[in-house]
Order: structure tokens, then C-alpha cells, then sequence
């Protein structure tokens, strides 16, 4: 490789030229299959004596731009990146120490190159923490104000997300021994403000919910100084949710992130999300529900009804909008009606199933038949709670077919009630278009069907125990050839798979018994 011999020149400018002809070379290279460990260690060994050496100050940018892209091929990075030669890199990313603004371009290049070896290197993920690096880098995140450049901001935050998701201990680390949360809520609000002036903030932005997600995953709220940083945090992110500034940008991958963030905050905290609101301010805002500001709650449903549409990646984009708004359903009965108003309004068309259409209540239903179980319950979940846990009203609004799944989870296909923590008051407000046709509904399908004649209208007894046997003996082969697998609903009022056909005889006799007696 030419490499090997530009670390013998003396020249500087000439070794500069060479270094960035070798970095438009290899612009897109990933692997460098031509390097053997021996030939490897020499480069790596060249370019850090040169990093090493104030001689070669001019050109300690140019490499580490070299070893950037050395580093994005992972064979024997974990041999070639020694404790030395990490703290080289920290140090030249100014992290060595808490070091305040300015920064330069070799802070920017360092900063590039960390991310590198953090993402493809196990051995550095380990190593890092051992260093002041992410102490430094939280520190510094603290110092952040107009003259830091958004790479150096960018990388930082890239960097922070990268250790706290590939080295668990390291979010202890940052969250309880640097204050890391309360440092990246405050910066948060500080970009907030900025964000009016510069739309190239929207990349950081992203990057610190990322990092902030790290540190939550395993949030509580077990002590008054964490309830009241996850409340900060919740406040921001309704802020980043409702102002206009930020709706202008219309950035699906922010209000993604916004998202992903808010799943992991604990429930007690989502009453931030929905603030009280003064009889002046509710002029001032459209969605005010009971008292509360609904805003931000109407934006994560705009969300989830726009990601539906489309059916890429569809549980991956989905799933933590579902998730975030069935906590907050749950969180508090205002908020649950006011979604349900969005969700699930009164019954006006009773002509199309509950699936078809383009609301936001179709798009849900079809979903409860996906094939998918992941989505598929937490959907059914969330129009459960929607529901009171009703499954009369389940079904009225799904329809019997598409929510049979998830009762038949629950031990509900018998006909029971869970037990639930909600109000007894009703919330029904069935419109006269329901009323006029809810005979005609099926149930099943939960929509209106015309009459349909009796198929056993005119039989004799002896005609209906004929097809009935002829239906048992199909039912009956089928099962023998492994088709179908015929259920009764078992006293837990889940499917209960039965030995022979003949089994289902027993319940029909015993239906048939009931209603006898019911008619005399």
C-alpha cells in the first residue's frame, strides 16, 4: 500500500498532499483486504508517531482523518488500539481534561475517529470507561453555548450515545456520578431556543434524545430529585412537541425520537405532557380538554395516523407511538377520554366494517389482525383501555372477528369482564344512526348487514340432523388431516383444543337445553 511509504517522507505539505489523496481514494472504503496484521501495526504505528510529535503538529489533522477511515475496517482494531493510543485520541479530542471552548479542527477529526473505534471496537467500548473521557464529555456538554461549533456538538453527542449503548455500566456512570440527565435536559433547552435560528440543530437534537434514551431505560421515580428531573425532562419534550417554531420544521425523525424517549418515562411523570391550563390560556390553544393543554397528545396521534399509511419497517415505526400513547390512556382518565374522542368518536357510519376506511380507528383495526404479534397486541391493548375494558364496547366499535384474538388472550371469549380500574360512569353517546340500525349489526363483523333468510327454514328435524352430521363428519376429517384444530372455550374462557369432534356435541346440548328452558 502507498501509505507505507508516505510515513518516510520528511516533506509536510507533501505528506498532507498524500494524506488527503489517500482519503479521496478511499472515500467509501469499508475493509482494507489488501492489509495483512504485520503491514496494519506498521501504519497504525507510523500515523500515531507522527500524532505523537510536535514536528508533525501542521498535519495532525490529516491524520486522523487517515486513521478514520483506517478505523472503519474492524479486523485487529482491538490489538492495534492500546490504552497509549486511546489516550492519544482523547486527548487530541480535548477530553483529556474538562477543556472549555474554543476547539479545532483536530477536536473535530479526534472526535470522528472515537466514534469509529467505539462503534467497532468491544475492547475500546471497555476501555473508555476507564478513562476521565465521558466525565470530560459531560463536563464539556455543560460549558456548550454560541461559539461551539454543531460538529464538535454533534460528534459529542454522537460519542455519548455510542458509550452509554454499547457499555451499560457507562449510563450509571453518566447519570449518577457526571449528572449527565439534568446536564443534556438543560443543553436540550438551550438548543430549544436556538433552534428558531439554525435548522442544522435538528441533528443534535436527535443525537441527545438518543443519549438521554440510554440513561432512561431503566428510569424511576423512587426519589424526589429523579421525580423531579424526569418532570423537567417531560416538560421539554412537550415543548419540542407543541411549539411552532419547532412544527414548522415538520421533522418526522425528531418527533421519532421525541417518541422512542417518552417510552421509557416512567408513567407517574406523563401529567407534564398534558399541562393545566388557565381559563386565559385555553383562547390561546386549540385542543384544550377538561382543563388540560391535549396538544402534544394530539400531535403523537397526527404521528401515528401518518406512519400507518405507510407500510415500510410498520411495527418498528409504529410500535413506540402505541406504546407512549396506551401509557398515557392509561396515565390519567382525561387524557383517555380525550384520545378516545380522536380514536374511537361515535358511531356514525355503521355501513363499513371497522377496518376499512382511512381514520385512524380503521387503520388500528386492521392491525388487530396482524400477522405480527408484537404490534398486534399492543394495538388491541390500546383499544382495549380506549374501551374501559369493555368487551361489549370492544366489540362494538372492532367488531367480534378482529378483537377475538386478543380476548381469546385475555380468557375473554366466554363472554367475561376483567377486572379494571376504571370509573363505573358511562361514557356511551350512541348516535341515531347506531340506534336506528343496531339490530342489523353483526357483531362479528361490526357493521350492518341486510337480513339473510334462514338456511334451515322449511327442514324437518330429520333434514337438520343430517346436514348437522355432515358437518361433524367434514369438521372431523379435516381434523384428522391436521387442517383445523376445533376449540372449545374452557372454564379460563380461553380456546381449549379438543380430542374428537364428538366433544363438540356436548356443548351443543347443553346450549340446546338452555334455551329450551329459557323458551318455556
Amino acid at each position: 500500500m502507498e501509505l507505507i511509504n508516505v510515513l518516510n517522507l520528511e516533506d509536510l505539505d507533501e505528506i498532507s498532499m498524500s494524506y488527503d489523496k489517500f482519503c479521496q481514494q478511499n472515500m467509501q472504503t469499508m475493509k482494507f483486504q489488501d492489509l495483512n496484521h504485520e503491514l496494519r501495526e506498521k501504519i497504525w504505528n507510523g500515523l500515531f508517531t507522527q500524532l505523537s510529535s510536535d514536528k508533525y503538529l501542521k498535519i495532525h489533522d490529516k491524520c486522523l482523518q487517515v486513521l478514520r477511515i483506517l478505523s472503519r475496517d474492524k479486523k485487529d482494531l482491538d490489538v492495534i488500539i492500546s490504552d497509549e493510543r486511546l489516550n492519544i485520541i482523547i486527548e487530541k479530542a480535548d477530553l483529556a481534561e474538562a477543556v472549555p471552548p474554543p476547539y479545532t479542527n483536530v477536536t473535530v477529526e479526534a472526535l470522528k475517529l472515537l466514534c469509529n473505534l467505539i462503534y467497532n471496537s468491544p475492547g475500546v467500548q471497555i476501555q473508555i470507561t476507564k478513562t476521565k473521557c465521558l466525565k470530560n464529555l459531560v463536563t464539556r456538554i455543560s460549558y456548550y453555548n454560541e461559539t461551539v461549533s454543531n460538529s464538535i456538538m454533534l460528534f459529542d453527542m454522537r460519542i455519548l450515545f455510542l458509550i452509554t449503548a454499547l457499555n451499560i455500566p457507562s449510563r450509571y456512570i453518566c447519570k449518577n456520578d457526571c449528572n449527565g440527565d439534568k446536564i443534556l435536559i438543560d443543553c436540550l433547552n438551550n438548543l430549544f431556543d436556538r433552534l428558531k435560528d439554525s435548522k442544522e440543530l435538528v441533528e443534535i437534537i436527535c443525537e441527545l434524545f438518543k443519549a438521554l434514551f440510554n440513561l432512561n431505560i431503566d428510569a424511576d421515580d423512587s426519589t424526589e430529585d429523579q421525580k423531579k428531573i424526569n418532570r423537567q425532562l417531560v416538560s421539554t419534550l412537550y415543548k419540542f412537541l407543541t411549539a411552532d417554531h419547532v412544527q414548522a420544521l415538520d421533522s418526522e425523525e425528531l418527533k421519532s425520537h421525541i417518541i422512542n424517549l417518552l417510552t421509557v418515562v416512567p408513567i407517574s411523570c406523563y401529567d407534564s405532557l398534558v399541562p393545566e391550563v388557565s381559563s386565559d390560556e385555553q383562547k390561546k390553544s386549540k385542543e384544550i380538554y377538561q382543563g388540560l393543554d391535549m396538544s402534544a397528545v394530539w400531535e403523537l396521534l397526527k404521528f401515528l395516523d401518518k406512519r400507518l399509511d405507510s407500510p415500510k419497517n410498520l411495527v418498528e415505526n409504529t410500535s413506540p407511538a402505541v406504546t407512549t400513547l396506551l401509557k398515557l390512556a392509561s396515565s390519567n382518565s382525561r387524557i383517555r377520554k380525550y384520545t378516545r374522542q380522536k380514536v374511537l368518536p361515535p358511531l356514525e357510519d355503521v355501513m363499513t366494517r371497522p377496518e376499512e376506511g382511512t381514520t385512524l380507528k380503521a387503520k388500528l383495526c386492521k392491525l388487530l389482525t396482524f400477522p405480527i404479534m408484537e404490534l398486534r397486541d399492543i394495538v388491541a391493548e390500546f383499544l382495549f383501555v380506549l374501551c374501559k375494558h369493555n368487551v361489549g364496547r370492544m366489540i362494538k366499535y372492532t367488531g367480534y372477528g378482529n378483537a377475538a384474538g386478543m380476548f381469546a388472550n385475555k380468557g375473554l371469549l366466554g363472554g367475561g369482564q376483567p377486572d379494571t380500574d376504571f370509573s363505573s360512569e358511562s361514557e356511551e353517546s350512541d348516535t341515531e344512526e347506531y340506534v336506528k340500525y343496531r339490530e342489523s349489526i353483526n357483531p362479528i363483523t361490526g357493521c350492518y348487514e341486510e337480513p339473510k333468510p334462514n338456511p334451515l327454514e322449511g327442514m324437518t328435524e330429520e333434514q337438520k340432523e343430517y346436514e348437522a352430521m355432515k358437518l361433524v363428519n367434514l369438521m372431523d376429517q379435516l381434523t384428522g388431516d391436521g387442517i383445523l384444530k376445533p376449540c372449545t372455550i374452557g372454564a379460563d374462557g380461553k380456546p381449549k383444543p379438543i380430542e374428537h369432534v364428538l366433544e363438540l356435541q356436548k356443548g351443543l346440548d347443553h346450549k340446546f337445553k338452555k334455551n329450551n328452558s329459557d323458551s318455556e
